[in-house]
């Protein structure tokens, strides 16, 4: 999983796994583990494969964590560890774009499980059904189950993981069916939906970035930060991430000599630059 499938592509065309956690809290900073997980993998519009698991957070279950799923201590006593799971948790998103409602709480827990399993989390393509909601609807409340219940999709269960991803499901394609009246919807058009560049400038945008991240060429591009006055740089770029409905690079910028992250909505222009002319600028 080193690299997105290419911006342009049209959905019908991509994998996508439905993913949701439930855990012991809200911070995986702190010690906060995954209790239980379950992903859904679909191709197009068809469900391909599904797997789901309580998973021992090595921890007991704090009283408000169980208060929400109601998943007990004896629950998880012979429930397997995040790290026998990986990989068949691996093998669901592999190739896939991954799709979360307000995925920023998912794939950080994701991450860190990935971490203390001793492995680098996976270069993953993210959607978020939170950030189609906010960016594209005026829901009364952005919560999975409110949309839901606008929407007429009935959940099954409330914070369960593989109930929740069920939802999420039904909730995108009822996002895509919308977006599909104004035209064919391309991958940059869900992975980042409160950008300002249009679909194809967008999906332009970040095959540049990936090229340069993949050959290691320098990029000059043209930035202007919110309200501020634009400014040219030099850059290096090393990851194309995603952050609550907006597109980021990591890269080194030449100018501050440091890493910077730069938003792909604020960039206006880029150049490849040979190797050769990069200085510190």
């Amino acid at each position: 999983m080193g690299t997105w499938p290419s911006p342009t592509t049209s959905l019908d065309e991509l994998a996508f796994t439905f993913v949701d956690v439930e855990t012991t809290g809200l911070d995986p900073t702190t010690g906060d583990r995954v209790c239980e997980i379950a992903l859904l993998r679909v191709h197009g519009r068809t469900e391909v494969a599904r797997f789901e698991s309580l998973v021992h957070p090595q921890r007991p279950m704090p009283s408000g964590a169980l208060a929400v799923h109601g998943i007990t201590d004896a629950m998880l006593a012979d429930a397997p560890s995040f790290a026998t799971l990986l990989p068949e948790i691996y093998a669901l998103l592999q190739d896939a774009v991954l799709v979360a409602h307000n995925a920023r709480f998912d794939v950080g827990f994701l991450r860190h499980e990935w971490q203390r399993a001793g492995q680098t989390f996976p270069f993953l393509a993210v959607a978020d059904t939170l950030a189609l909601a906010q960016a594209r609807y005026r829901f009364r409340h952005n919560s999975l189950s409110a949309i839901a219940g606008e929407l007429g999709v009935i959940p099954t269960a409330l914070h369960r993981a593989m109930a929740d991803v069920e939802t999420t499901w039904q909730v995108w394609q009822r996002f895509i069916a919308d977006m599909r009246q104004d035209g064919p919807v391309t991958l940059a058009q869900v992975l980042y939906p409160n950008s300002r560049h249009t679909g194809e400038a967008l999906a332009s945008m970040i095959t540049a970035l990936q090229d340069a991240i993949r050959t290691g060429d320098p990029l000059q591009l043209r930035y202007q930060p919110d309200k501020a006055a634009t400014t040219v740089r030099t850059v290096q770029p090393l990851e194309v991430y995603y952050e609550r409905g907006h597109g980021y690079v990591r890269a080194f910028c030449h100018l501050r000599q440091e890493e910077r992250h730069f938003r792909l909505d604020r960039i206006g222009e880029l150049t490849t630059l040979p190797r050769q002319e990069v200085s510190d600028c």
